[in-house]
């Protein structure tokens, strides 16, 4: 949907423009809606972190064999790694989105 210049929406008959309105205000709605879903991602983050803790202290409490202890070390290790890339590279796109958005 092209955008409606603002003598094109004065044209048009009130409930054409009430319309018009409800559209926006609803595109509006759901952009504030994904952008809020979109920052609360850091939770999960301390979420899979806490998970991966005790999955290791799980495995050192039960008297796992040293190669299984490192194992779960280091996957949880990678499994961080990666979430927090992810997480950054969300925050740079959210970025360049609010720019585009507001130009």
């Amino acid at each position: 949907m092209s955008t409606l210049k603002k003598e094109e929406i004065l044209r048009l008959t009130p409930e054409q423009q009430a319309d018009v309105a409800t559209l926006e205000l609803r595109r509006a709605q759901k952009r504030e809606r994904l952008l809020k879903q979109a920052r609360q991602s850091r939770y999960f983050i301390f979420a899979s972190a806490s998970g991966l803790a005790l999955a290791y202290g799980a495995a050192v409490v039960s008297g796992a064999p040293f190669w299984l202890q490192m194992s779960i070390f280091l996957m949880a290790m990678a499994i961080l790694i990666q979430s927090v890339g992810i997480n950054r590279r969300l925050d740079a796109l959210m970025e360049l989105l609010d720019d585009d958005h507001d130009a």
